[in-house]
Order: structure tokens, then sequence, then C-alpha cells
């Protein structure tokens, strides 16, 4: 029997082959598509870490390839403590750290060189409060200002304190003067875990000016206007206000712990990832009303120690995931365009144990998984059609890490 050409080598391929070739003719695809950013080349970025003995020592840079789906070797850019979450500047070359576990929280502002990654430190800020955890920079182009530089300003969540705090960004970058200091109220029915407030990120809304805030001790999304001029935060009033509710909230289910939130595209649909309950709350935001709760498990499927941690929407807007720390793994969903709803289609091993964050890459054809307590940062492939992912064996090893952000 005669041998084809081809299939003599069949036995050579091995399934990686695959899986890459369905990636690059995918990635183009998409990209053709105009649904994400075209890598023209490999993107920097920046890596949050927690630091110790023996351990990361601050800030990590190093460079992805969103062709190849793999990592440069990470370098240190900056020493500092804890930096446990970044914000980069959208068009100049700073980044903002919170410092978190330290006697005392700091907001840090860095240049850093784009083709090197080296940061320096240009100022810091002592922050009024403890375990700083989350924060946003707030940017708006008034219409009548005669500045050249957009008004800006920056918004932290403190955790163990139950505050979040704003500073107005000057025109060199450094942080202003505190302008907001608003303490959170009340408790939630975990005796362990909300007997205080506990916000724990805080969302820029450029549209209207609106700083949503989860607190997981107290099981609200509460919402804040902000002037970027001043940084001055005033609570939201609502319409028609209660006897028990004066500002602007979601309301979550007792003893859920809302963590993070993802905003769908057209901004009628708030996706909350709730810590304590492992679920997903979605908000009709025209009546601020909750429509639907699923759990980010495999149904029939307890984990004890589990919590959720990171959400993020596809920017097709089509998708959306959800890490769980104790499963350690990344909850894939179906978005439904027209009621919001969500279907739970794929829970993946996130490649390490707690994945304290992810983030998709600015092409989308990519899921990059912290993984804080196996040290390491795994890499997910994105399938663009069905948002399945899939493991590509590309990962980096790195000492605790807890945020990534990529640089414009």
């Amino acid at each position: 029997m005669k041998t084809r050409f081809f299939d003599r080598f069949i036995p050579f391929i091995q399934p990686e082959f695959f899986y890459w070739v369905g990636i690059s003719f995918f990635s183009t695809f998409f990209l053709l598509t105009g649904q994400a950013e075209e890598p023209k080349e490999p993107k920097r970025l920046f890596i949050g870490t927690y630091t110790g003995e023996n351990g990361s020592q601050g800030i990590y840079t190093c460079q992805f390839d969103s062709i190849k789906g793999v990592f440069t070797k990470p370098e240190l850019a900056a020493k500092c403590e804890h930096p446990s979450f970044l914000a980069i500047h959208p068009s100049r070359p700073l980044l903002y750290a919170v410092l978190e576990e330290r006697s005392q929280s700091a907001l840090y502002v860095f240049t850093y060189q784009k083709s090197t990654g080296k940061l320096t430190l240009l100022d810091e800020k002592e922050i009024p409060g403890r375990s700083s955890c989350h924060l946003c920079l707030c940017r708006t182009q008034d219409s009548d200002s005669d500045s050249e530089f957009p008004a800006e300003s920056v918004v932290v969540a403190n955790y163990t304190s139950g505050n979040i705090v704003s500073f107005p960004i000057l025109a060199d970058g450094k942080i202003g003067n505190l302008a907001t200091n608003y303490q959170h109220t009340g408790s939630g029915v975990n005796s362990v875990r909300q007997k205080t407030p506990h916000p724990h990120a805080v969302y820029f809304d450029a549209e209207s000016k609106t700083i949503a805030v989860p607190d997981l001790g107290i099981d609200r999304v509460l919402y804040y206007d902000i002037d970027t001029k001043t940084a001055k935060l005033t609570p939201k009033p609502i319409p028609k206000p209660t006897p028990k509710e004066n500002q602007l909230s979601l309301v979550l289910p007792s003893g859920g712990g809302p963590r993070h939130l993802a905003v769908s595209k057209d901004k009628r649909f708030t996706y909350v990832n709730n810590e304590l309950s492992s679920t997903v709350c979605v908000f009709e935001m025209g009546g601020r009303t909750l429509i639907q709760e699923i759990s980010t498990l495999p149904e029939g499927v307890i984990v004890s120690n589990n919590s959720t941690a990171e959400i993020e929407i596809s920017s097709s807007g089509r998708f959306l995931y959800v890490s769980n720390r104790g499963d350690d793994s990344i909850a894939v969903f179906s978005v439904e365009p027209q009621n919001g709803w969500i279907s739970r289609i794929q829970n993946i091993s996130s490649g390490g144990k707690h994945p304290r964050f992810f983030a998709l890459d600015p092409t989308g054809c990519f899921l990059l998984s912290c993984n804080m307590e196996t040290n390491n940062i795994e890499v997910l492939g994105v399938h663009p059609e069905t948002g399945i992912l899939t493991p590509t064996q590309s990962r980096i090893n790195i000492f605790r890490p807890v945020c990534i952000v990529f640089a414009p």
C-alpha cells in the first residue's frame, strides 16, 4: 500500500501545532473584523506584586507578543513595598500604584521609559486609610476649558479602613493635595468578613463623571459624582429617595460580598462578581434592577473555600470572564446583548493556584492569569468566535503576581 507524502509526517505533528495554527488564523480574522487592537509589535506591560524576603522586590516589567502569546523575561522596574494595584496613564508615560500591605498605605507615581520599562519615582503621597487595594484614573476634557491638559484625578479604595479617597493630578503628573476622604458605614450578615465596610474597587465612567464602588462589607455598589478638576467626590443622589436609601446604589444579595464589576458596551448592564458567594449578579441599570444571579462554579460542584476575584468583559461585549480562587479556574460566560443575561459555558484551570487577577491582552486573543500562590502568570488562548479558553503552555514565573497593566 502506498503512503502519501503528507501521511509520513502526521505522527510527528504535536497537538500544540494545531493550537498555534488555529490561534494564528483566528487572531488574524479577529483583528481584520476591527474588534480588537492590531498587535504592531510586542506590548510593554507592568506587573504588581506582593513583596517579601527572597521573593518579589516591587514592580516588574516585560513585553508580551500578542501574535505568539509569549513573554520576554521579566525585569525589576522599581523597588517598592507591596505594589498591589496599578493604573497606567492613557497618553503619557506615567504609572500610578497603591502600596497596600504596609504600616501606612501610599500612592506612588512613576515615569517610565517606553523602550526598557524602567520606572523612576516622580511623586508619592500618604493615603489616609489602611489596605489600599484598588485605584482608578479619572480624566475628562471639558469643551469650555482653555487648558491643553484634560482635568485629571485619582481615586483609591481602602479595604480595611472602609474609606475612599481622591486626589487631583497636577499638570506634571504629580499628585495634588487630598480632595475627598469619604467613610463608608454599615455591615453585612457575614460575621467574619462583613463586620465593617470594605470598599474593594473603584471604577470611573467618563460620560457620566461617576465613580462606582463595590463594597464587600455592606453588599452594595455605591456611586459618586466626581469633579475631575478638583477631584471632589459627592455621593450620587437617587431620583426618588426612600426612607432607607439616599445615595444611588446597587443592592446585592445578603452575604454576597461584591468585589469587582464590569459594564456592558452600551452601559445598560452591570456585572458584579461576589467574592463570598461565588456568583455573578447582573443588573439592568435603567431601574438598577437585579435580573440574574449565577454561580461561577460548574453545576453541582461545591468548593468550600472558593472566592471570586477578577471580572472582565471582552472588547466585543459577547463574553464575560471571572476568576475563582479555591477552584483555581476561570469561568467563561456568554452574554446575551439584548437582555444582558449570561450563561456559563466553561470552567478551565487558571494554570496555577489563587488567580487573584487576570487581564485580556489588547488584541483580546489571550487571557493572562496571575496565580498568586504558585508564583506564575499563565497564558490562555481566547477563541474569538466562542470565547472558549485554551491552555497554551506559555507562562512566566514571578513571585506573588497580583496585577497587570499594558502600556498604551
